[in-house]
């Protein structure tokens, strides 16, 4: 039962990381463009 619990809760947390990180990307690449350059690969 804790087992699972523990898990559940990993993996929303895993989801919420994932989500966080494209916006954080988009909203990135949105400043880059306002701010006029390109950001190297």
């Amino acid at each position: 039962m804790e087992k699972s619990k523990a898990r559940k809760a990993r993996d929303a947390k895993r989801t919420l990381n994932s989500m966080q990180e494209v916006t954080y990307s988009k909203e990135f690449r949105r400043a880059d463009r306002a701010a006029g350059y390109k950001r190297m690969p």
